[in-house]
């Protein structure tokens, strides 16, 4: 073998390192992301015919993202087609054929492809017919889906402040309120058969143990406000997707635009804005006294005018947890009417005296406590090249009980633990359109999870 590489001459070696190169890159652009990379951006296809009906071809077609001002420019092929992929989602977008008047498309839905046919006047005729709609089942996830965009998300009665709170309308899917999280059930099935991500990057629950599915077990692992729009898709067909059996929950972050805009909130509530009595019921709804608050903001805007912007979310909140329970009698938190203070005693004696064990007493009210923000960075490069920076992170905990707060069972305080997760993601992503006909992503995240 030795000898055989001893012979190798240098212009051999030269096209052996390129043909190796072109492997490489091949690889790179053809090889998925570990996880599935789900759809994250929308396309534009459009055809321009004459007044004849007959196609237009080598007509120049500008598609602009007024929000940001990126232009990309199109040509149609002999059939008088184009197609503008890996475009952001939302809108509006306006659309220029050569020679006519501009076309505005309000908003593209995440993973969708907007038809549009634009119908070019013959010479002197001053008018322009154009038609568009979006078509189903071209260049997307075949199967029964649902998107909702940025309006629906802000006119949404959204009190958990959870994508959720959205998307949980669409009646094939089932919301079931538990203590621990909202669990998802998309045709019938378990919420850890799904599939969620945010700009691509899986935010499953990795260990198969929280009742909503997320990653993190006490609620969505990113800021309500960051999210612009939020797809369901239940069987999508499509070599992309993977992971899941009954949906794949699909969000995309919001980007800066030229305009800078920004909101703040506050939420508080208490026992003292709560009711403890119900009509024609004799029964006590009142609560021990206890405080939740909920506070965030999200800005964006741009560093430089079509060029580079930025947007931000930040979010914390803080409420109790109605854990405490004790012997009867005891007039701290709920009573086991079952259970006496003297077995309580006995039981508690015999632990710390013969076994030398603490017990810990009586099991107090816990708290649970979320901080989460995302920040993402948008450069335009040129009209044919963008990259975005996307940094995710959460921290959240609660205390539990061990055994779920069972009337019929007794939990000394030491028996309660704390159940949390700290979670961190940074995704990059290079949008480039090479050709009329050829456009790549690239993708790369890191995603860890204590």
């Amino acid at each position: 073998m030795k000898n055989q590489i001893d012979r190798v001459r240098p212009e051999h070696g030269l096209l052996y390192g390129i043909a190796s190169a072109l492997l490489v890159a091949i690889m790179l652009l053809t090889t998925p992301v570990a996880g599935f990379a789900q759809e994250t951006a929308s396309s534009i296809r459009g055809r321009v015919v004459d007044s004849g009906g007959e196609p237009v071809d080598n007509a120049t077609v500008i598609v602009t993202d007024t929000r940001t001002s990126v232009s990309r420019t199109y040509s149609t092929n002999a059939s008088g087609n184009f197609f503008a992929s890996n475009l952001p989602v939302g809108g509006p977008y306006r659309v220029v054929v050569e020679g006519a008047e501009p076309v505005e498309v309000p908003s593209i839905a995440l993973g969708d492809v907007y038809s549009l046919t634009v119908e070019v006047p013959d010479e002197g005729v001053e008018e322009i017919v154009v038609v568009g709609t979006a078509v189903q089942g071209i260049d997307v996830a075949a199967g029964p889906a649902a998107t909702f965009d940025s309006f629906d998300m802000q006119t949404s009665v959204a009190f958990n402040r959870d994508i959720v709170d959205v998307y949980s309308i669409d009646p094939r899917i089932n919301l079931d309120n538990e203590d621990d999280g909202f669990a998802i059930n998309c045709g019938g099935k378990h919420p850890r058969f799904n599939s969620i991500t945010l700009d691509g990057v899986s935010q499953d629950d990795r260990f198969g143990l929280n009742e909503n599915g997320y990653s993190t077990a006490v609620g969505m692992p990113f800021p309500y406000d960051a999210v612009e729009q939020v797809a369901v898709e239940l069987a999508p067909f499509d070599v992309t997707y993977g992971g899941f059996s009954a949906c794949n929950i699909n969000a995309v972050t919001k980007s800066g635009t030229n305009e800078w805009q920004g909101n703040i909130f506050y939420e508080y509530t208490s026992d003292s804005l709560r009711g403890d009595s119900l009509g024609g019921i004799d029964s006590d709804f009142s609560t021990p006294p206890y405080d939740e608050k909920n506070i965030g903001f999200s800005v964006g805007g741009p560093i430089i005018k079509d060029r580079l912007f930025i947007f931000a979310a930040y979010e914390e909140s803080e409420e109790p947890r109605f854990l405490a329970h004790s012997y009867a009698g005891s007039g701290q938190g709920e009573e086991r009417p079952w259970l006496s203070q003297a077995d309580y005693e006995r039981v508690n004696n015999i632990a710390s005296t013969i076994y030398n064990y603490d017990t810990g007493g009586l099991p107090q009210d816990g708290v649970q406590e979320v901080e989460k923000y995302m920040a993402r960075l948008d450069w335009n490069i040129n009209d044919n090249h963008n990259i975005a920076f996307i940094y995710n992170y959460f921290d959240g905990f609660q205390e539990r009980d061990s055994d779920g707060g069972s009337p019929t069972a007794f939990e000394f305080a030491n028996h309660f633990y704390v159940k949390g997760a700290e979670s961190e993601t940074i995704t990059a992503k290079l949008y480039s359109q090479w050709s009329d006909a050829f456009s790549t992503e690239v993708f790369v995240s890191t995603n860890e999870m204590n």
